[in-house]
């Protein structure tokens, strides 16, 4: 940014959009290692001293990525559960909001999850922070469900981590049987009904 022009928080906020952007696509083609402050500057048509004014690293820019992303994930969760449904409608409600975000951001999950091993542990902490407050507030309708007899008594924090990882085998699959709504549909099935006659 230049020196003595002073941006809105609205205009910092479209800017690192806009250079977040540009970056992520430098990170899929080249790999985030690869890629480097300068040519991202470059390709923002900012000089590279200016780009340290909205991201201080490289790592900054990839959890800026994912926490953008992830504010919506969090807020529409936390709206889900606050509408008092039972906790099988509320678990499925999740599901399905949790199966269109996985398809939207498919590649940039897959690429965080590749990627996320080389960012310096206080950004990886970072992330990690954001996946968790996601998993607690998921399990939270889980221990629910317990607690007013919907659910047997189980590992609440696996039976969380089952169902949002089997997103990934809903949208990476190489062999898919049905559509993904049908699949989650099928999976919730089989989560909360078992497989045994």
């Amino acid at each position: 940014m230049a020196k003595g022009l002073t941006l809105t928080k609205e205009q910092l906020l479209q800017r690192q959009n806009e250079i977040a952007s540009i970056a992520l696509s430098f990170f899929n083609k080249k790999g985030f290692q690869k890629t480097s402050m300068r040519e991202i500057a470059e390709a923002a048509a900012m000089g590279k001293s200016s780009l340290y004014d909205f991201f201080t690293a490289k790592d900054e820019i990839v959890v800026f990525i994912v926490e953008e992303k992830m504010k919506n994930l969090l807020q529409d969760t936390r709206n889900i559960i606050t509408l008092n449904l039972s906790p099988t409608s509320c678990l499925k409600k999740l599901m399905e909001m949790n199966l269109t975000y996985t398809k939207e951001n498919s590649g940039l999950l897959l690429w965080v999850k590749s990627e996320e091993r080389f960012l310096a542990a206080a950004y990886q902490k970072r992330l990690k922070k954001l996946h968790y407050d996601y998993q607690d507030m998921f399990q939270s309708v889980i221990e629910r469900g317990i607690s007013v007899g919907f659910f047997r008594n189980t590992d609440s924090s696996l039976a969380t981590r089952l169902l949002i990882n089997s997103m990934l085998s809903i949208v990476y699959t190489t062999r898919s049987s049905n559509s993904p709504e049908d699949m989650l549909n099928m999976t919730l099935d089989i989560f909360l009904h078992g497989i045994i006659i």
